[in-house]
């Protein structure tokens, strides 16, 4: 596996991965020659490309509203709609579901997203977004909901 995939694999910091390859060598071997497929497999690990069963009951209200019983969903999918709730109990239940580093990479892929296009539309009125997606007020208290998990 690579660096990214054991990071978002096993959801540990790329710090840590970094420290794992100078100090502790023969685990860091072991895990670069374990096949991201297989070990997906054998943790039963999600990424934001699978479709998983999602239950509203396990946030606070159904943003997937055509149905209010379990349904098929995508991880980016439930990671992204319930990111933009800003609700902290939402927040917590996407860590413990996914993990804190996959909810951080949807939620720099959704700002970046945002930035690049330069505006954010609402209702016919489209509102300019200037400077860094990370110097965005609703982005770091994001970011700080997701690292109080």
């Amino acid at each position: 596996m690579t660096q990214q995939e054991i990071s978002k694999l096993l959801d540990v910091p790329d710090r840590t991965l970094r420290d794992w390859k100078k100090h502790r060598q023969r685990l860091y071997q072991l895990l670069e020659n374990i096949d991201y497929k297989e070990a997906k497999e054998k943790i039963n690990g999600i990424d934001i490309h699978d479709t998983i069963e999602f239950s509203p009951s396990d946030y606070s209200y159904n943003l997937f509203w055509q149905t209010n019983k379990n349904s098929q969903q995508k991880v980016y999918s439930i990671i992204f709609n319930y990111l933009s709730t800003m609700q902290l109990q939402d927040i917590q239940q996407l860590c413990t579901q996914f993990g804190k580093t996959l909810v951080k990479s949807v939620l720099n892929d959704k700002y970046k997203k945002m930035y690049h296009k330069g505006y954010l539309s609402t209702n016919g009125m489209d509102i300019p977004l200037e400077g860094k997606y990370n110097q965005n007020h609703m982005y770091k208290r994001l970011t700080g909901m997701i690292n109080d998990c």
